[in-house]
């Protein structure tokens, strides 16, 4: 049995949603000749805790730069944690799993936490392409210098592909949607949990191997599928996606937006 610092309670805290269609939302969803249909958009960021830490695994998408974006917060991040008794003081670390716009909204809310993240995700969009007019609509130029500035203050650890971040919590760098992009696998007292993060926006990317619109390397999004499938194969493990909808409804609701992980909901 692990060590109580080695399993970890795993919450996903759901801040915002939108409506879209699927042929929005799939690549190329034209070529699977399957009729086209509604596609809820779930945003959420994901809470890790023990007896020893509190982790995040991102932290959503700023209230304002949001909506400039015609994204709306419905729920204040900082309000979804207070509502299980954190506050930004508390959070220890957290592993940042891309630098999208949804996925780092709000680092500089934290004063006590450090940060991971890839080192090929930093150095992309700290380089001489992440500044391009397309790429600033989904990693916002303001977000980034915070991270670099949390960089200067030796706050940051860049993970080289595979690494144990604490016991019973490991990051792996997939990329495909983007070049850094980070799964986490985490140990819980009901088995392997693995946040998929965006590796897999939906189930359906997983299920029917059928890659979201927005990718750096495709050949890479479709071994990150591989990755997925494989280890929801092995017993005990749980594979969630970063936006799917059917996590709301597919787990134990402990507050208002807050879903435990770990417990199926009651009558699913």
């Amino acid at each position: 049995m692990p060590a109580p610092n080695d399993t970890y309670e795993v919450y996903a805290l759901r801040y915002a949603t939108r409506a879209s269609r699927k042929s929005q939302e799939y690549f190329r969803y034209d070529l699977y000749g399957c009729p086209d249909d509604a596609q809820r958009t779930d945003y959420f960021f994901w809470l890790l805790r023990n007896g020893d830490r509190t982790v995040l695994v991102d932290c959503g998408f700023d209230k304002a730069r949001g909506l400039a974006k015609s994204r709306v917060q419905e729920t204040d991040p900082i309000e979804l944690l207070a509502r299980m008794n954190v506050s930004p003081a508390d959070v220890d670390h957290i592993v940042i799993s891309h630098m999208h716009y949804d996925h780092i909204g709000n680092v500089g809310l934290f004063p006590n936490a450090t940060f991971s993240l890839a080192r090929e995700e930093y150095e992309f969009w700290s380089g001489p392409y992440g500044n391009r007019e397309l790429m600033r609509a989904i990693v916002d130029p303001d977000e980034l210098r915070t991270v670099r500035d949390l960089d200067r203050q030796q706050r940051v650890h860049f993970i080289e592909g595979e690494e144990k971040v604490f016991p019973g919590v490991v990051a792996t760098r997939l990329g495909g949607h983007t070049p850094g992009q980070l799964m986490v696998e985490v140990r819980a007292i009901s088995g392997g949990v693995v946040l998929a993060s965006d590796a897999a926006h939906y189930y359906e990317e997983i299920d029917r191997d059928r890659p979201f619109k927005l990718f750096d390397d495709l050949g890479d999004t479709y071994r990150a599928l591989d990755i997925l499938r494989e280890l929801r194969a092995q017993p005990g493990t749980t594979v969630i996606p970063g936006h799917d909808p059917r996590v709301t409804a597919e787990f134990h609701t402990v507050a208002p937006n807050c879903l435990d992980l770990t417990a199926p909901a009651r009558d699913s």
